[in-house]
């Protein structure tokens, strides 16, 4: 049990004047829109000016069950564990940390944000500092992590000779009037090449091997048919080009390979519209998110409040008699 507030009625009344009632007034007297995940709790979501209408993005026959939001990264938590991700949505409070390499991912795209939305090319004398004062966003050792991936960055950056930013880590939403679905992106980058070209890129970093071409990285990296599934539904961005498409740049501490992907290609956009729907098929229609307890139940963000917490530990146990030794 905990105390919020001890007071007379009287200050109760100032508190709520001074604190509160000014709050209330900026949402009633609102008139600006701010899309995000909320908009699947709104009742106005389907004529919202503010959302991309991006009908049949899931390629769903029928509506959910009701209104809710889905990213590239809901459905590959889906995948693993349905509870995690109805949990997760839910907002609970998580327990357990960031892995590394999303520590070391969240670095390195804050360092690029930084430094793109000053709408300079990263050159190597622009990053050859240890303290990174380039972009102050990240401390002295926080860039040391991540100062080899971001030199390998510097021979594919896509800023520079005339190209022109327009966003950098900036959500989109749409609405799937279909599926009766808030559709979330967030890419890493969306910029203007020097031929008009509207381009939109997302960069990831891995300590395992680059793919060895487009289709292997199709593969490989849900959020690309997520992306060119975007452009196959209908958005073509704050900057419409008849020009456009997808890069995909893969970092390693060791070398950095950029993939294209042109979307004028019908043949492309059809295949990435079927990932999309086959992944999106069960999440859409489940309403029991049951739980798939297992190895990957070790690093849950939610596990303390998923029914079956005690049975993922009972499989635990039960590895750990079975290795090596025991």
């Amino acid at each position: 049990m905990q105390t919020l507030f001890y007071d007379t009625p009287a200050a109760a009344r100032t508190a709520y004047e001074a604190q509160a009632l000014p709050v209330l007034h900026k949402i009633v007297s609102a008139k600006s829109t701010s899309p995000g995940v909320s908009c699947q709790r709104c009742k106005i979501a389907g004529c919202c000016s503010a959302l991309e209408r991006i009908d049949g993005f899931l390629g769903q026959a029928h509506r959910g069950h009701a209104t809710r939001s889905v990213s590239a990264r809901d459905l590959e938590i889906y995948e693993k564990c349905p509870a995690q991700w109805h949990l997760t949505s839910a907002n609970l409070p998580t327990e357990s940390e960031s892995s590394s390499a999303s520590e070391r991912g969240r670095k390195i795209h804050t360092w690029l944000a930084m430094t793109h939305m000053s709408n300079r090319g990263c050159s190597p004398g622009g990053i050859d500092s240890s303290d990174g004062s380039s972009a102050p966003s990240i401390d002295e050792e926080e860039y040391s992590e991540v100062r080899d991936y971001i030199f390998q960055h510097v021979n594919s950056c896509a800023l520079g000779q005339g190209a022109r930013v327009i966003a950098s880590e900036a959500p989109i939403y749409g609405y799937d009037a279909k599926a009766d679905v808030i559709i979330a992106s967030k890419p890493d980058l969306l910029y203007i090449d020097s031929d008009e070209t509207f381009v939109i890129r997302e960069t990831k970093t891995t300590t395992l091997d680059i793919p060895q071409n487009a289709n292997e990285a199709f593969d490989k990296f849900f959020s690309i048919p997520w992306l060119l599934n975007l452009f196959a539904s209908g958005y073509r961005g704050p900057y419409q080009s008849e020009n456009a498409r997808l890069e995909l740049e893969v970092l390693t501490p060791e070398e950095g390979r950029v993939f294209t992907w042109d979307l004028s290609d019908s043949g492309l956009l059809r295949m990435a519209k079927a990932e999309v729907r086959l992944r999106a098929r069960a999440w859409h229609r489940d309403t029991t998110w049951s739980s798939t307890p297992g190895a990957h139940c070790k690093w849950c963000p939610v596990r303390q409040w998923c029914p079956d917490a005690s049975t993922a530990g009972e499989a635990d146990e039960y590895d750990a008699e079975r290795a090596p030794g025991r």
